[in-house]
C-alpha cells in the first residue's frame, strides 16, 4: 500500500534545509572560536599587565628601602644616576677624636654590631664623601666586645680626626657608596667603587658582574632621578620617575621617598 506523499516529505531533510543549518552551524562556531580567542588574549594581557606592575613595584620598593636608609646627607643626583651612601648601624659616642687624631675611641654598644668592613661617619653634612683628615668619614673601623661600663672601643685603621661633634653625639657604620643608573634603557645598581668627591658617571663606576647588577630592563626617562635637600622644617625628598614598558603596555612610575636627616 502506497503512503501519502505528505508522509514521504517529512521522512528526511532537504538540501536546502541542510545548507541552512550548516551556516547557521559554522555561524555559532565561529562566533564561539572569537569568543575564546579575545578571551585568551585578555587573560594574556591581563597577566602581562600584572606582571609589569609587580616588576614596576619591585623598582619602586628596592629604591625606597635603600634611599630610606641612605647617610643623612649622602643622597646626591647627577644626570640619569643617583648615589648615597648606605647605613648599616648608628649609635652614640661617648669620646671623639676631634682636637687630635686618634686610632679608637669609646661608645654605647652596636647590637648587634653589622659584619664588615664599615666606616664611621659623624655629622657629614655636605661632606658625606670627604676620607681626609680632619673630616666626617674615618677610615675602615672595627668594634671591640662590650667592656666594663658596657662600652665598646671603636678601632681605626689609622689616625683619624673627625671636623667636628654631632649635635646629638651620633655616630653611623657606614658602608662604601651606591648608585642606581639609567642606562641604555635599563635600570642598574652600582657598588664597591669606592668613595670620590665628585659623583662618578656610568662611565666611571664597575662595568660587570657582581659591581653592576641589573635591576630592570626596558625602562626610560628623560629624568629619571630629583632631589630635594632638607631645610628646618622638613626632611630630604628623592623623586623617582621612571616608565617601563613592554611589548604594548607601559607603566609610569612616579614616587617621591623621604630621607631622614637626623644628624
Amino acid at each position: 500500500m502506497a503512503r501519502p506523499a505528505t508522509q514521504r516529505r517529512s521522512a528526511g531533510f532537504t538540501i536546502v534545509e541542510l545548507v541552512t543549518v550548516i551556516l547557521i552551524l559554522g555561524v555559532l562556531a565561529a562566533g564561539t572560536v572569537a569568543f575564546i580567542s579575545d578571551s585568551n588574549r585578555g587573560f594574556a594581557s591581563t597577566v602581562a599587565r600584572s606582571e609589569l606592575a609587580g616588576e614596576a613595584r619591585f623598582v619602586v620598593d628596592k629604591l625606597t628601602r635603600e634611599l630610606r636608609n641612605a647617610l643623612p646627607g649622602s643622597v646626591r643626583v647627577s644626570g640619569a644616576c643617583v648615589e648615597y651612601v648606605p647605613v648599616a648601624a648608628a649609635s652614640r659616642y661617648v669620646t671623639l677624636p676631634v682636637a687630635t687624631a686618634a686610632v679608637s675611641f669609646r661608645s654605647v654598644p652596636v647590637d648587634p654590631v653589622p659584619a664588615g668592613p664599615f666606616r664611621i661617619a659623624v655629622y657629614p653634612g655636605a661632606s658625606a664623601y670627604a676620607l681626609a683628615s680632619p673630616g666626617p668619614i674615618s677610615p675602615p673601623a672595627t668594634l671591640s666586645a662590650p667592656g666594663p661600663g658596657n662600652e665598646v672601643t671603636v678601632t681605626l685603621a689609622s689616625p683619624h680626626r673627625f671636623a667636628s661633634h654631632s649635635p646629638t653625639a651620633r655616630y653611623f657604620l657606614v658602608r662604601d657608596p651606591v648608585s642606581y643608573c639609567l642606562d641604555g634603557g635599563a635600570l642598574y645598581r652600582y657598588g664597591n667603587y669606592g668613595f670620590s668627591a665628585a659623583q662618578p658617571d656610568v662611565a666611571a663606576l664597575p662595568a660587570g658582574l657582581p659591581d653592576r647588577s641589573l635591576i630592570a630592563a626596558s625602562m626610560t626617562s628623560a629624568a629619571p632621578f630629583t632631589f630635594s635637600g632638607a631645610t628646618l622644617t622638613r626632611n630630604a625628598v628623592v623623586g623617582l620617575d621612571l616608565t617601563m614598558s613592554r611589548d604594548d603596555d607601559s607603566v609610569r612610575l612616579e614616587h617621591l621617598v623621604q630621607v631622614r636627616n637626623v644628624p
